[in-house]
């Protein structure tokens, strides 16, 4: 039953043939009434605020006699459109305390999503066998949710498992339950999975629209496979369903990961050819990302003259992958000059922006460039990333300048941005560099106890600091110990061990090691017989 001002008409004059005081009748009804015309007239505009919901839901839950279920239902589902589900749960929990308040099918829908958003999918899945017990039949749209659920947990294949044993039940799901589906095997890189979901929906005809169209076509340029891709978009063209801007955004975006500019370039001559999809910032965002990160910047230049041409203005996102460009190639001048004309048409750097051109800083050792633009950032409260960070430290210890390294970590931890194997393996290095040996064995000895599992770059900086400090006999105990603490030797690793040995004139080792080396598929390079010779040569 719907709520109408006649509900209220007929209340109202029925209170008052049984009541001597009017102002008692109207006080009882006035938040009803207030309700009412709070929710009507937010329903023409915009969704009542969080307040006013909890408000207005407690205002008739104290009402005698209560409204019928709908009018709570509707309340609770404006709680699930705010994304307030935690509210929805308490203030279903109190509705359980009234009684004569009894819980509609709906209701255990709304509970059932908020549970679900929430990931709490064992609450979700126990209220199936509340809705059993009051006599109502689980329908579709609630196992929809749930599927909706667990693939928003991951638990995708979960899904798939569910959606097939009701399918063998009989239930006949529709395009909301096998496109959220489809999404979650794409999400999960299961996208030919997805693919065999459309015959089966077709058996039952429930047809592939745009979206899962357009997901599915995402997917499989994501993993590299354009061709297919191709494919599909042909079967959706002969289905009826024309290809929109996502459709060749994906596809251009999966001709530029494989190198395949060409094609991609077709693509947008041919939504400007056909004049029936438009291409948009976005879709020349991702043609000029792409050549710039193959270093083709002149070329993502081009791009965006026609860019311009076609009415659109370069956004943050096209100069920020101008400047990678330019730092990838080592101008770090042009790149500079980009971020200048960047802030002269009012297009205010963002965070990517400022760790861009500090990284390419730091890789043409222009370390005191780099920290200026460090300042800067504080002083505009943006915060660097950890890549960004360890650049920087990279490049102080490159300077010689390692005296204000612990500085800059501890800076790192103030912006909340932790310390990770990379940051820690460019101090080991520093230290051993600086002879700060017991320093060096004390910071190996915190990346244990802290939890993090150094790699072969970290064995291969600590093997190197102990060789060349004398400390042999530790260095060969800990390679012992590298497969079994799942880190397999490289090359360089061996050359360290070669070098360790032979300076101290272990030559029998250093030979038996090379066999070693050869034996596990890794050929000897310049280093590792120049090491051999010159030790050989002094003996």
């Amino acid at each position: 039953m719907m709520l109408n001002p006649t509900y209220f008409t007929t209340i109202l004059f029925t209170s008052l043939r049984n009541s001597s005081s009017t102002t008692t009748t109207f006080l009882l009804l006035y938040p009803f009434t207030t309700f009412f015309a709070r929710t009507h007239h937010k329903k023409l505009h915009k969704l009542p605020t969080f307040n006013d919901t909890v408000s207005s839901f407690h205002h008739i839950l104290h009402h005698h006699p209560p409204p019928p279920i709908q009018h709570f239902n509707k309340l609770l589902s404006t709680l699930i459109k705010l994304k307030r589900y935690n509210a929805v749960v308490s203030l279903y929990t109190i509705l359980q305390s009234k009684p004569t308040i009894k819980p509609s099918l709906i209701t255990f829908s709304i509970l059932i999503n908020a549970f679900a958003q929430l990931g709490q999918m064992g609450f979700a899945f126990s209220l199936l066998g509340n809705i059993l017990k009051m006599g109502f039949q689980i329908d579709v749209r609630i196992l929809t949710t749930l599927m909706k659920g667990l693939c928003l947990k991951g638990r995708v294949l979960e899904a798939v498992s569910l959606l097939h044993e009701y399918v063998d039940r009989g239930f006949r799901f529709d395009e909301v339950c096998y496109g959220t589906i489809i999404n979650g095997l794409c999400k999960i890189g299961k996208t030919r999975d997805a693919i065999q979901m459309f015959p089966k929906m077709k058996k039952i005809r429930v047809y592939p629209n745009l979206i899962m169209y357009n997901t599915v076509i995402d997917g499989l340029c994501k993993q590299g496979l354009v061709d297919e891709a191709c494919g599909l978009c042909t079967e959706m063209v002969e289905n009826g369903i024309e290809l929109d801007v996502y459709s060749y955004n994906s596809m251009i975006h999966g001709f530029c990961s494989v190198g395949r500019f060409q094609a991609a370039v077709k693509l947008l001559d041919e939504m400007v050819v056909r004049g029936k999809v438009y291409p948009d910032v976005y879709t020349f965002n991702i043609l000029i990302d792409g050549l710039c990160k193959l270093g083709r910047v002149s070329e993502a230049y081009n791009v965006v003259a026609v860019m311009i041409k076609r009415g659109w203005k370069p956004d943050i996102v096209s100069y920020n992958a101008l400047m990678n460009g330019y730092c990838l190639s080592g101008s770090v001048g042009e790149a500079k000059q980009v971020f200048d004309k960047m802030v002269e048409r009012t297009a205010l750097p963002n965070v990517i922006s400022y760790c861009t051109l500090i990284n390419g800083y730091c890789k043409v050792r222009m370390v005191d460039e780099a920290m200026v633009l460090l300042t800067e950032m504080h002083n505009k409260n943006l915060v660097p990333d950890t890549v960004t960070y360890n650049c920087l430290l990279d490049g102080l210890s490159k300077s010689g300048r390692s005296l204000y390294e612990w500085d800059l970590v501890e800076a790192m931890r103030a912006s909340g941005q932790p310390a990770d194997l990379i940051t820690y393996n460019v101090l080991l290095d520093d230290y051993f560099k600086h002879e700060k040996f017991d320093k060096a064995l004390a910071l190996f000895q915190h990346i244990i106890e802290i939890g993090i599992s150094p790699n072969i770059r970290t064995y291969n900086i600590l093997l190197d600091g102990l060789c060349k400090s004398g400390r042999l006999k530790y260095a060969k105990e800990i390679f012992q110990l590298l497969s079994a603490k799942g880190c397999q030797p490289n090359i360089r690793t061996y050359n360290i061990m070669i070098h360790g040995l032979c300076k101290e004139g272990f030559l029998d080792e250093a030979e038996a090691l090379l066999y070693k080396m050869v034996n596990n598929n890794y050929l000897p390079n310049y280093i590792t017989f120049d090491t051999i010779v010159r030790a050989i040569l002094v003996k």
